[in-house]
């Protein structure tokens, strides 16, 4: 499955529309008012405004859901590779330098 379709198959599975029932209602009362003085191609118009207004928004929700998704998948990244080098900044001197631990390598050395 390309990503994009499965990124748009995440948005839908957790998507939840928010009431916003005042918001709404004052929309649609709005609207009722405007349309009751506007001749019937004025009223197509608004209508077509409305119906782009919400593709808008349409469209601003899903990139915004796929722009965290990919920021959360970043981090993730960082994330690991912090704790892969994680190993490394413990061979670090007080000063930053890298050192070696003693251990088995001097033992090894020893021995030869």
């Amino acid at each position: 499955m390309p990503m994009p379709k499965r990124l748009d198959d995440l948005y839908h599975c957790f998507y939840k529309p928010q009431e916003l029932t005042e918001l709404k209602s004052s929309i649609e009362e709005n609207h009722k008012i405007l349309i009751e003085n506007l001749s019937e191609g004025d009223r197509k118009m608004v209508l077509r405004i409305i119906d782009a207004e919400e593709m808008i928004c349409n469209y601003q929700s899903k990139a915004s859901f796929i722009q965290g998704f990919m920021l959360g998948v970043e981090l993730i990244t960082e994330l690991q590779n912090y704790y892969d080098h994680s190993c490394e900044k413990k061979n670090l001197n007080d000063h930053g330098h890298f050192f070696m631990p003693k251990g088995e390598h001097d033992e090894k050395e020893n021995q030869s």
